[in-house]
Parts: structure tokens; C-alpha cells; sequence
């Protein structure tokens, strides 16, 4: 009897292990906004790498001619790992997203806000920042970042 309880209580231990490492909420692949931009990511260790293709823009060029901005950032540790990422566009504006990923959802969500800082004059600095909320979905469409990014990055 104490044999199987050991057993048991073994097979319960590796089932709880196995069922949560499933959950954790990967953000490496490729994800889409609601506009249909186009994130793709993938991890080295917390470092995050990877390009985002923008569906919008502020005017015609102002992500310049691909509309694809190489992104860097970082992510936490965790079930549903909190991430923060940014992407430098041609015209000097920047973008930088905050968020968390969740995985209970099927499939799971990348839940962020946005900041998008364009360059502006000192004195204009006041109404060079806009911010925004994205909730990505993944995809399944992927590409190499590399050939599709502009000459300025």
C-alpha cells in the first residue's frame, strides 16, 4: 500500500510539473496586432530580438519604405512573463511597447501599451509623444526579418 501512495504521489508530482511548464506563455514566433501590424520575436536567455512591420503609419514614409523596424528588449521570468520591447522608424520616431503575455487564454494573448515618441523642437517636445494599447495574437506567418529591414537600421 505505502508503495503505491509513493508511486502515486510521484506520478502526481511530475503531472503538476509537466501541466505547468506547459502553461508558460512563450513570446518567441510571429504575432498580429488588431490594425495588422506584424511582430515577430524570438529569445536568447530574458534578451529579446526580432523586426515588427507596421501596418500604420503617421504619414506615408515615416517607417520608411519597408515599414519594418528592428526590435530589441527584454522579458521577465514566469508564467505569464511580463515584456517590454522598442523599434526605431526612419524619421527618428521610436516606439516602445510594455506588456505581459498570457497563456490561460487558447491561444494565448501579448496584452501591451505603446509609446510612440517622434523627434520635435524643445519647444514642441509637449506634443511629441502618443500612446496607444495593442493586444497581439499569434500567428503563424514568419519571415526573416533581416532582408525586409531599411538601410537605416
Amino acid at each position: 500500500m505505502m508503495a503505491r501512495l509513493l508511486v502515486f504521489s510521484v506520478f502526481l508530482v511530475q503531472l503538476i510539473l509537466c501541466t505547468s511548464e506547459a502553461r508558460k506563455c512563450n513570446v518567441t514566433g510571429s504575432w498580429r496586432n488588431s490594425l495588422g501590424s506584424l511582430l515577430q520575436i524570438s529569445e536568447d536567455g530574458l534578451a529579446l530580438q526580432g523586426c515588427f512591420h507596421t501596418a500604420v503609419e503617421l504619414h506615408k514614409g515615416a517607417a520608411g519604405k519597408s515599414k519594418v523596424g528592428k526590435v530589441t528588449g527584454i522579458r521577465n521570468t514566469g508564467e505569464d512573463p511580463t515584456v517590454a520591447f522598442s523599434a526605431c522608424w526612419k524619421e527618428g520616431a521610436v516606439t516602445t511597447w510594455a506588456g505581459q503575455c498570457f497563456c490561460k487564454s487558447d491561444p494565448p494573448v501579448l496584452k501591451t501599451m505603446w509609446l510612440l515618441r517622434s523627434p520635435m523642437s524643445e519647444e514642441d517636445h509637449w506634443k511629441s509623444t502618443r500612446v496607444g494599447e495593442d493586444v497581439f495574437h499569434p500567428v503563424a506567418k514568419s519571415w526573416i526579418c533581416d532582408s525586409d529591414l531599411d538601410e537605416h537600421q
